[in-house]
């Protein structure tokens, strides 16, 4: 089961940072989504990282939130193919509940991380940073 969920902003929809969510635990993708969609962020949240690759061409998200424990996939390795195949720049936060496996994330390409459990602060603090490094 995919979730999708986007949030337009009348004024200025071209202007929303695009933000691609991929965990597999549906009830942290609904709350980040809730949270995100609030802030005014245009969300897509996936519970896989299968088939996500033809959406991210498509879309082209400026960050990507990625779940290193995901059921059948690596986070890590996908951030680091996404990194080194994609055309584009795209930013990607590696997150989980586990801070060992976030240790060394630059070697997989990661521009930052995020442990779970987090507060919502310190999760718009790290948009933020990335945004400004675009």
């Amino acid at each position: 089961m995919r979730i999708v969920s986007y949030f337009y902003c009348a004024c200025h929809p071209e202007k929303m940072p695009k933000i691609f969510v991929i965990d597999d635990e549906k009830d942290f993708l609904i709350t980040v989504t809730a949270w995100a969609e609030k802030k005014g962020y245009d969300i897509t949240a996936f519970e896989s990282a299968d088939g996500c690759l033809e959406n991210i061409l498509t879309v082209r998200p400026e960050i990507i939130l990625l779940d290193v424990n995901l059921k059948s996939n690596d986070g890590r390795m996908i951030s680091e193919d996404l990194k080194k195949t994609l055309p584009f720049s795209v930013k990607i936060i590696l997150i989980s509940g586990d801070p060992r496996t976030l240790i060394e994330y630059q070697h997989h390409y990661a521009d930052g991380i995020l442990n779970k459990p987090f507060e919502f602060a310190e999760l718009e603090n790290k948009l933020k940073q990335q945004l400004k490094r675009r």
